[in-house]
């Protein structure tokens, strides 16, 4: 009976240990030319608004990730995305250029424990989009965004 009490428990720690295990990159096209990936232990919710798509791991908010339409009078939208830059330095943020693939222009700025990054591409003019996250999930969502 004892041993079976010790498998028991041999099983369950087995089991539950190798449930962290299971966790794929995610891929969200946030446009068709921009790409990202996310770990699927990072959130357990999606939830679709209007105008965002918003990641959720139980009641907190783990990334946003949303599509700007351009405005006309930019011309384009790696020109909204410059101007928006030049805005954010008058802000709290501390905005840095992202180092992106050239035809790509982007900047982050972080606030409150979330990072944003405003991203825009050369052949896409119609819109840019923002995605926002816990800041100490920013690098790794940066390192995997892929322009097309």
């Amino acid at each position: 009976m004892t041993r079976f009490v010790v498998n028991l428990i041999l099983i369950t720690v087995l089991i539950s240990g190798c449930a962290s295990f299971n966790s794929n990159p995610v891929e969200f096209r946030a446009t068709p030319h921009i790409t990202f990936t996310l770990n699927s232990d990072r959130f357990d919710a999606i939830e679709i608004q209007s105008s965002e798509i918003q990641l959720w791991e139980v009641s907190d908010l783990v990334s946003t990730i949303s599509t700007i339409e351009t405005n006309p009078q930019s011309n384009t939208a790696i020109n909204e995305v410059k101007q928006g830059f030049v805005e954010a330095q008058k802000g709290p943020g501390n905005p840095r250029e992202l180092q992106l693939p050239e035809g790509a222009y982007g900047f982050a700025s972080t606030f409150r424990g979330y990072t944003t990054a405003f991203i825009a591409v050369a052949n896409d003019n119609e819109s840019w989009i923002t995605i926002s996250v816990k800041e100490d999930l920013f690098d790794e969502v940066l390192s995997s965004v892929n322009i097309r």
